[in-house]
């Protein structure tokens, strides 16, 4: 781990925090961990690219002055949006897709 990585973290915003929440109600735990656990180890992905020079993971895409990064959760079917806030050591995730089916 690159030591400028230490201390960033993952926010999620109000949408994402609410699909996160409901996740964990629905009886998915180990899902709602396992996007947790990646959130937390892409949060240091991202400070140690920024403290390299380098972009963050993800499909770029600028909407309103504001960076935005696609991902996909990899092995869980969850996709996510997220910016880059340098100055906080944070990265924030404003949407949080969650694909399910119902049986």
């Amino acid at each position: 781990m690159n030591p400028e990585s230490k201390g960033w973290t993952a926010v999620a915003q109000v949408t994402a925090s609410k699909v996160l929440s409901q996740m964990r109600a629905s009886g998915f735990v180990d899902l709602h961990d396992n996007v947790v656990r990646f959130l937390r180890a892409l949060a240091l992905e991202v400070g140690s690219a920024v403290a390299s020079g380098k972009p963050p993971p993800g499909l770029p895409m600028t909407i309103r002055g504001v960076t935005w990064y696609s991902m996909a959760v990899s092995n869980d079917p969850v996709f996510f949006n997220y910016s880059v806030y340098p100055g906080d050591l944070q990265i924030r995730v404003c949407d949080l897709i969650w694909v399910t089916t119902i049986e």
